[in-house]
């Protein structure tokens, strides 16, 4: 089950016609919570009024402003992730996001809200040792993205680029002691582009399967960048290469 929490999130998880229960914080008044309970019920979306306590135990404790929203099962997520690769047209040079064991849900939502807003055709994860795409963080911090691109859990993350090679991708893996400088490759086609957690990085398989490791040039002192942000400069210099 699939929870979206905050007024902005579920607005938006609202807008794309995922949300099958709304839960508010009872004695809540709020203008936009009073919008979404109006809009709830101009859908036919059941609205239920909970105490805070009762909201807390059902999103783990993550920061909800007293408004929680329950998605219905969304095909995407039990879409099979084979069949999915062989409808796509690589014509139109889709662009796969593949994040190896970033574990804290906040990076990994906003690495998928990243991808939806640069045009990724799906996320791909490890369905273990990632955090849990399902967590209430995770979708608050995707901020409605999760309704918006298939992000699929596999068990196995090398076998899943080496489909994605067959198919025709070239899988780029972002490096930190990479050589080459994101900047200096050219981004056509369709990408695979893989990012690691911040304490491991790309896992050494990981990083022997894909095609072409790359770097972000940072003239300064620090090591590394959070994930999200790589991943953030990565897309977005991806996009400005295909619409320059």
């Amino acid at each position: 089950m699939s929870m979206v929490v905050g007024i902005h999130a579920v607005r938006h998880a609202m807008d794309s016609g995922q949300v099958e229960e709304l839960f508010i914080e009872k004695g809540k008044h709020h203008p936009r919570i009073n919008e979404l309970i109006h809009l709830a019920r101009k859908e036919r979306i059941r609205v239920a009024f909970r105490p805070r306590e009762a909201l807390d135990a059902l999103v783990e404790g993550a920061r909800h402003q007293g408004v929680v929203a329950r998605l219905r099962a969304c095909e995407q997520d039990a879409a099979d992730f084979s069949s999915w690769l062989e409808r796509l047209d690589l014509a139109k040079q889709p662009v796969v996001l593949v994040l190896d064991q970033v574990t804290d849900p906040h990076n990994l939502g906003a690495c998928i809200r990243t991808a939806e807003a640069a045009g990724c055709s799906a996320v791909i994860v490890p369905r273990h040792h990632s955090a849990n795409v399902h967590s209430p963080i995770v979708a608050k911090s995707a901020c409605g993205a999760l309704a918006r691109i298939p992000v699929f859990e596999v068990g196995n993350l090398v076998r899943a680029l080496r489909s994605l090679k067959e198919k025709g991708f070239w899988v780029i893996a972002l490096c930190g002691e990479s050589g080459s400088s994101l900047y200096e490759v050219s981004l056509g086609g369709a990408v695979a582009l893989v990012a690691g957690s911040e304490g491991k990085g790309v896992r050494r398989l990981v990083r022997e399967t894909s095609d072409q490791r790359v770097g972000i040039p940072m003239p300064g002192s620090v090591e590394s960048l959070n994930v999200s942000v790589a991943v953030g400069v990565a897309l977005f210099e991806l996009v400005r290469q295909r619409s320059s």
